[in-house]
């Protein structure tokens, strides 16, 4: 799947410095694909935080309640059952994409026909060709788009990642990283019968995100093992994830360098972690806020490709 994959990347392209004030001074206009769960607990929260920068102006979910109910709750002024007349009628700039997984190529395409930057939860997409579409098609709209995955972007993982820069754990030799959840209730039909369906890519994408991030590589081979999985990477780390719904796991990490090591339990969201025996903390206004944040910054910033 594309968690485990390397899609095309090429060098950052960045606004002159009178354009990018430009930016500065611009209210970004915000409209959200898709209004379940994460719309509602997430990246609306997180879109609000950022203040005047930016003002949602509509959400769109072809279930009306669940549009309707989305608007009123968080005060935003129009709701559709219809996404792309809402692109075309609201004309945003910023979307988000939170349906379900077999749905956000078709949405983050039609964000980008529409000249939307766009922020797409994850996984972003279900094969590495889907991927590679997204991106290529943002490169010639000239428009930003970023993956949503909150692991990356959380005060503690990057402080954690900047130890690692550091050298303070040595080289990266071995990341083991699990999240398992028992599922005591039916979840929605999307997470079993649709393209994108499945535990890992619904969970075990936090683990392949935390390794992918901590071993500061580029991924040369992935063995998988129906729910775990071993990912070889350029510079010789190895790591070991590992999730599940339906047995009970130690949701944690352990980051192992030639110095030292690192442990952190809830890894995707935690506020701490134990650096060589010595405890290390951050604080954080919410797990989800760090995405938006960095989505916001390169978009006002001209930062379109990295």
């Amino acid at each position: 799947g594309p968690a485990f994959e390397t899609a095309k990347a090429g060098p950052v392209k960045t606004l002159s410095d009178s354009e990018t004030e430009e930016n500065k001074m611009k209210q970004y206009k915000v409209a959200i694909i898709g209004n379940g769960m994460i719309c509602n607990a997430a990246h609306i929260p997180a879109y609000q935080a950022m203040g005047d920068k930016v003002r949602i102006v509509a959400v769109a979910d072809i279930r009306e309640e669940a549009a309707r109910e989305t608007a009123e709750r968080h005060g935003i002024p129009k709701y559709y059952v219809d996404p792309y007349k809402m692109l075309e009628e609201e004309k945003p700039d910023i979307i988000s994409v939170c349906t379900p997984n077999a749905y956000h190529k078709e949405y983050t395409l039609a964000g980008f026909r529409a000249g939307c930057h766009v922020v797409c939860e994850k996984p972003m997409c279900v094969s590495i060709k889907e991927l590679n579409e997204c991106f290529n098609f943002a490169e010639t709209q000239n428009c930003f788009l970023m993956e949503a995955h909150k692991t990356v972007f959380t005060p503690l993982n990057q402080r954690i990642f900047n130890i690692i820069c550091s050298g303070e754990i040595g080289e990266i030799k071995s990341v083991d990283a699990r999240y398992a959840t028992r599922l005591k209730e039916k979840i929605s039909e999307w997470h079993y019968n649709q393209p994108g369906a499945g535990c890992m890519f619904d969970i075990g994408v936090y683990p392949i995100c935390y390794a992918n991030r901590m071993s500061n590589s580029v991924i040369s081979k992935v063995s998988r093992f129906n729910d775990e999985a071993l990912i070889e990477y350029e510079n010789g780390c190895v790591a070991h994830i590992a999730t599940s719904w339906d047995v009970d796991m130690d949701n944690i990490a352990y980051i192992y360098g030639t110095k030292g090591h690192i442990v952190c339990k809830n890894f995707w969201k935690s506020t701490e972690a134990m650096v060589n025996g010595n405890k290390v903390t951050s604080i954080q206004k919410s797990d989800f806020t760090g995405e938006i944040e960095h989505a916001c910054a390169c978009i006002e910033n001209g930062m379109i490709e990295v």
